[in-house]
């Protein structure tokens, strides 16, 4: 089993069923971008939605960290290396 691999990653990948409203300009244009990368609008919004958290989460991160500037050394590499589950060096 791979490190990215365990129970709880694939059940976070597990695609669930939701309704969204979207403007119709907005659903134009995200057709348009996920035909332009061969997948489908599914796909392409879920993508979206997870680089979308992935920002807002580092930014919150980095405001947290300059509000408590004194954490022990590595603790910002350690939050990263959750964050994208992945190692940061």
């Amino acid at each position: 089993m791979s490190r990215g691999d365990t129970d709880a990653s694939r059940r976070a990948r597990k695609p669930e069923t939701v309704t969204v409203q979207l403007e119709r300009k907005s659903l134009l244009a995200a057709r348009a971008a996920a035909a332009s990368q061969g997948i489908s609008l599914s796909e392409w919004l879920s993508r979206v939605a997870w680089e979308q958290a992935v920002i807002e989460s580092s930014a919150l991160s980095a405001e947290q960290y300059r509000l408590h500037p004194d954490e022990p050394p590595g603790w910002r590499e350690e939050g990263l290396d959750r964050i994208f589950g992945q190692d940061v060096a």
